[in-house]
């Protein structure tokens, strides 16, 4: 009778553990079809030992509940006659093996569900800084229209028009509106080439034949109009152009590179 409560013993701890073969799960199921009432208790603990060590995180350790059921199963078996004590060992060591894999099979559900969460919070800043890119520049838009409307509002307003050259920007053109008594004026600007890492357009007004720098700027895309504020841009002058040179980076006191657009007052 012994050796058939070890081999139920054995099954039951195996089959909780989902680590029996089919044909021990068969001879398990036969065993629990006839199992007396202590069998069937044995059953129900290790059973409920299983389901509270598969709910453990891998870095927390099975709690004392679980040990204490598990000493139990093998301070009974350790009191089985000496021709049993293989079959205790064996006991024991199907329990740890069944255990530690169950635990490593969890950490890995764990390790793939924190991946998942990890690329989707990773997603979702991506998303959240994108979206961030768009408002600034739509603030930024906004700006200069309300610059624009600024300028307009003015009563002495000149609006100059820039055509590109046509050896270095033939579809290019600019404009200029310009609040001569504010000093205050806005440059549109459209298909001219984007300028290098070491160099600006530079815009210059020019009175009498004499050049006036108005300010540096950049194009990063030739496609879109570009918007940029001029300060401090005052005169008296009735007569003049504006033109854009592409200078070294930060401007030049006298323009000293080609010439990309050019208008007339």
């Amino acid at each position: 009778m012994s050796n058939k409560n070890d081999t139920f013993t054995e099954l039951c701890a195996g089959y909780v553990l989902n680590a029996l073969s089919e044909s021990e799960e068969r001879e398990f199921q036969q065993l629990l079809a006839q199992a007396d009432e202590e069998q069937l208790l044995l059953y129900h603990e290790l059973k409920a030992a299983a389901s509270e060590i598969a709910t453990l995180q891998p870095d927390v350790p099975p709690s004392p509940s679980v040990k204490k059921k598990i000493m139990e199963v093998a301070e009974a078996s350790s009191k089985t006659k000496s021709k049993n004590a293989i079959i205790y060992k064996t006991n024991w060591y199907r329990l740890a093996v069944a255990a530690s894999v169950l635990f490593i099979f969890t950490s890995i559900g764990l390790v793939i569900y924190s991946s998942n969460l990890w690329e989707q919070v990773q997603s979702k800043e991506a998303m959240i800084s994108q979206q961030q890119i768009t408002i600034e520049r739509l603030e930024s838009e906004v700006q200069r229209k309300e610059e624009l409307l600024t300028i307009l509002e003015a009563r002495d307003v000149d609006l100059v028009m820039m055509d590109g050259l046509a050896d270095l920007s033939p579809n290019g053109y600019g404009k200029v509106v310009w609040d001569k008594e504010s000093g205050n004026a806005l440059l549109q600007v459209a298909n001219i080439p984007s300028v290098p890492i070491d160099k600006d357009y530079q815009l210059w007004f020019i009175v009498n034949g004499q050049p006036i720098s108005a300010g540096v700027f950049a194009v990063d895309e030739p496609g879109r109009d570009n918007f940029f504020k001029i300060e401090q841009l005052r005169s008296s002058a009735t007569d003049g152009a504006f033109a854009i040179t592409m200078e070294p980076k930060g401007g030049m006191p006298e323009p000293t590179g080609d010439m990309y657009l050019l208008g007339d007052m």
